[in-house]
């Protein structure tokens, strides 16, 4: 292998010794970001997911190494989402399970993969699975009170919702009579109690549980080193109540922490940017942004704020292709990359950037929402519009044309009273969605007398 690779991989891959007592060794990239690239950008989604559950079936648990790669397999939540479907990812840990069968860490991750799949029964079945193996694993408590989270806000009987919600206010009680000083326990049940507010429909118990959250909070502040997650469940208690000073105030207080977490930032960022502060937006995302580039929410949430603020969007995009890596696997991310590369004139780097829509196979919803609404660079508090010509008509949708760009997708051929037909000239709104641009708001052009 060493004699047939090394001189087309050379300064690329490094041959390493991993076991001296046996002579082991392995073949690696030169850094991370090299690995990262050739996996995300070279291999199809399909070739992926048979390097993945090929490479699990032969790893051999009585091997040190295989053991490592077997818990680094298992554990992240990015390898095992990049399986395409939920038939292959059950396989992929019904695998793991034969492999291992007294671990509890394996089913733990096997009910936290269940769960982002919306599996919220099958994952309480696993979580307990693990808890049969070793019942004081704290972190397998946390993980069954988030699942039980999910099935009381999920769960059709609002008598069996409310055994559900008992039962995860018990999880998170127990993992905080294990450990009090867990922030993530904290957290969860003050989540819980939060969403559980959202859900009621009386205003009395609503508030009580609200109540409660806060009392949570306030203890838990008083117990945990890292409480940035704290103050944001405390922002948007308050953003329920209405009070956005108090909300902001919390998100500052979490964005000041010395825990380095990324998190408090975009979101305080995004909330300024949100509220027409784009400067500040800025000032709060650019630290986080030079210290992790491949922070692709931090970085798109930069560039809306840069864009808002006037700058061009040649240097927005500038800013966006540093986050390529991890960003183009988010539809938000690539509507906002392509619609300003669009914007900018760059049509064949747009419609590149558009086609990992495709290739990254979207659900449909997502693929499809809207995602990127460019503002008016002239007046930043008004959305920008064009002017065009219907070139044609389908049943169910039409394209318009426009000078300097490509035609534009609008979805409808009827908006009101407006018919669309062949020649019409009309105004609208270019959005962008991860497929590319749409035409939206659609109106006829009043022609002078």
């Amino acid at each position: 292998m060493y004699s047939a690779t090394s001189e087309a991989t050379s300064g690329v891959v490094l041959f390493e010794e991993i076991d001296p007592s046996y002579g082991h060794y392995a073949a690696r990239a030169r850094h991370r970001k090299i690995a990262a690239v050739v996996w995300e950008r070279c291999a199809e989604a399909g070739e992926r997911e048979q390097i993945i559950l090929g490479a699990l079936s032969r790893m051999n648990l009585n091997y040190r190494t295989d053991v490592k790669a077997f818990e680094d397999f298992v554990r992240s939540d990015r390898l095992v989402d990049s399986i395409r479907t939920l038939d292959s990812r059950v396989r992929f840990f019904e695998q793991a399970c034969q492999k291992d069968p007294v671990s509890p860490y394996v089913r733990q991750h096997f009910a936290r993969m269940l769960a982002r799949a919306g599996q919220f029964n099958l994952a309480l079945t696993q979580v307990d699975e693990g808890l049969k193996i070793n019942s004081q694993i704290r972190v397998l408590h946390h993980t069954r009170g988030l699942i039980l989270h999910q099935l009381a806000l999920t769960t059709e009987s609002r008598e069996i919702a409310r055994r559900r919600l008992v039962q995860s206010e018990d999880e998170f009680h127990l993992c905080l009579s294990m450990n009090n000083k867990d922030e993530y326990s904290y957290q969860g049940l003050a989540t819980l109690y939060v969403d559980w507010a959202e859900k009621t429909d009386d205003p009395d118990e609503s508030t009580d549980y609200l109540a409660k959250a806060e009392t949570v909070i306030s203890d838990g502040l008083r117990h945990v080193r890292v409480r940035d997650g704290l103050w944001i469940v405390s922002s948007r208690i308050q953003e329920i109540l209405g009070n956005t000073p108090a909300r902001m105030d919390a998100l500052k207080k979490a964005a000041s922490s010395k825990s380095g977490s990324i998190v408090p930032n975009y979101l305080l960022g995004r909330a300024y940017r949100e509220a027409g502060n784009f400067q500040r937006a800025i000032d709060v995302l650019k630290p986080v942004l030079e210290a992790h580039t491949d922070e692709f929410r931090v970085c798109a949430e930069y560039a809306l704020a840069m864009a808002a603020m006037g700058e061009p969007y040649s240097k927005c995009t500038a800013l966006l292709k540093l986050s390529t890596l991890y960003g183009l696997s988010d539809p938000r991310f690539i509507a906002t990359l392509g619609g300003m590369l669009f914007l900018n004139g760059d049509f064949s780097d747009a419609e590149e950037i558009f086609k990992q829509s495709i290739r990254r196979e979207f659900p449909a919803p997502e693929a499809s929402r809207i995602q990127f609404r460019p503002k008016d660079q002239t007046n930043r508090t008004a959305p920008l519009c064009f002017t065009g010509k219907v070139t044609t008509v389908k049943t169910g949708y039409a394209f318009i044309e426009v000078s300097g760009y490509p035609r534009f997708f609008c979805p409808g051929s009827k908006f009101g009273r407006i018919v669309m037909k062949q020649g019409l000239r009309v105004e609208f709104e270019p959005v962008f969605t991860a497929k590319g641009q749409i035409a939206e708001n659609i109106k006829l052009v009043s022609v002078p007398k």
